[in-house]
């Protein structure tokens, strides 16, 4: 009977720990190690053009334009100071909550592209420098399967990531074969903005 009693009361305890750990500090991951995260501040970004089955190619390479996507990430950062946060663990393993991966201290809360050279589209249409391009394309973060307009998809301030790849896709059949050159105009909270200029995209149509 002692040796049951005994067994009873250790696996109690055992499971009233994580209670007891959250009610003591307050962590939703409960208690346990605390890992140092270190949050960053974009420098720069860069351009690449991939298909839509994430094959890189070269931007004066035509290809039918809704395969091909201008594509960004970010280059460069300025590492800030650390913040810390804890994980859940028992005897050194962690049970529920992974440390956060570190991310910008700005977000992305809007993209603009404006044109650079004067191009005419198979339908006459002629897109003049200085324009602005961006109703012309869709965009998403390269893994999600459906593009959006970029008014919606910047409903809500973007928090960008160091492995975010963003995609850029021309919407309107250009009917022909074109060039197009435009910059990107990347804004950021707190003012900040990045512009990537002379970016070449070359399209045709799907015949």
């Amino acid at each position: 009977m002692k040796k049951i009693f005994l067994t009873s009361a250790l696996f109690l305890f055992l499971a009233l720990i994580p209670m007891a750990c959250n009610d003591f500090c307050g962590n939703p991951c409960g208690c346990g190690p605390v890992f140092e995260v270190s949050d960053f501040r974009v420098q720069s970004f860069e351009t690449i053009s991939l298909t839509v089955e994430g094959q890189q190619v070269s931007p004066t390479t035509s290809l039918p334009y809704n395969f091909i996507t201008k594509s960004f990430r970010i280059k460069e950062i300025v590492t800030l100071s650390e913040r810390n946060t804890g994980t859940s663990s028992f005897f050194g393993m962690a049970l529920a909550c992974s440390p956060p991966s570190p991310q910008s201290q700005e977000k992305m809360i809007g993209i603009q592209i404006i044109n650079s050279r004067e191009a005419e589209l198979g339908d006459g249409e002629i897109l003049k420098v200085g324009q602005d391009l961006t109703s012309y394309f869709e965009m998403n973060s390269f893994f999600s399967e459906q593009t959006k307009p970029i008014p919606e998809f910047f409903n809500t301030p973007v928090p960008l990531f160091m492995e975010d790849l963003f995609k850029l896709i021309w919407t309107k059949d250009p009917e022909k074969e074109v060039q197009l050159e435009f910059s990107i105009r990347i804004l950021m909270e707190n003012g900040l903005d990045f512009n990537l200029s002379n970016e070449i995209l070359s399209i045709r149509s799907q015949s």
